[in-house]
């Protein structure tokens, strides 16, 4: 656990140095190559996810609203922001977040399944199992749905925590239900790419890493 908090303090200082410098630099006499254009979404993102990580909420929701304010990282800050309403227990305020970064980014189904999880712990069981059956037909199945949760994926696997009140395992029984279930797609998404689109998590790390607590969240970096 050390360790791992030590690789995290360490992967936060450079996301602020690459915010701050923008990500360039040419080595002394060496021959001056275009920068690449940093990712400021994602490392903004990143940064956020760290903090709530490590349980520094009013850091994480104060990179968050900064991100609010790029076109292209709304989405995420708007379901990463929910995430954090959720882990405050303002459920409600949750799902109004999962459903304005929904309608940004219609393709990702680990909004979709945050919103299963708010409308779940509100009571409204039909409607989170619909959009769990709507998740699992946008990420490409099952397992890559509980990969997006940080749930176990196999036998292997080992326990990844809870998601809400659930279980890990309770969880990937509504989600194996929603196979039987998923729902036609509706004329309105005829802008949502049609190949399976699983969003990486944060920094390449594995989906277990990146629950916060006793929640295993869908964190979204981009």
């Amino acid at each position: 656990m050390k360790s791992l908090s030590v690789h995290r303090k360490g992967l936060r200082l450079a996301l602020v140095a690459a915010l701050a410098l923008g990500g360039g630099g040419v080595a002394a006499g060496a021959e001056p190559k275009p920068a690449p254009v940093p990712d400021k979404v994602a490392l903004r993102a990143q940064l956020g996810i760290i903090y709530a990580q490590n349980g520094q909420h009013d850091e994480a929701r104060q990179e968050f609203v900064k991100l609010l304010e790029e076109p292209q990282g709304r989405a995420a800050a708007l379901t990463n922001l929910g995430n954090l309403a959720f882990l405050d227990g303002k459920v409600d305020d949750a799902l109004e977040s999962y459903k304005q970064a929904g309608a940004l980014d219609i393709g990702d189904p680990g909004i979709v399944l945050n919103k299963g999880l708010a409308l779940k712990e509100l009571g409204r069981t039909d409607e989170a199992e619909k959009a769990f059956a709507q998740a699992v037909q946008m990420a490409g199945g099952v397992e890559k749905a509980s990969y997006l949760l940080g749930l176990p994926t196999s036998p292997e696997d080992t326990g990844r925590g809870k998601v809400s009140k659930m279980t890990a395992d309770e969880v990937r029984q509504m989600l194996l239900k929603a196979k039987s279930g998923v729902p036609k797609a509706a004329p309105a998404t005829k802008n949502a790419d049609s190949q399976a689109k699983v969003t990486s998590r944060p920094g390449g790390a594995r989906a277990a890493e990146v629950s916060v607590g006793d929640q295993n969240l869908y964190w979204k970096d981009r």
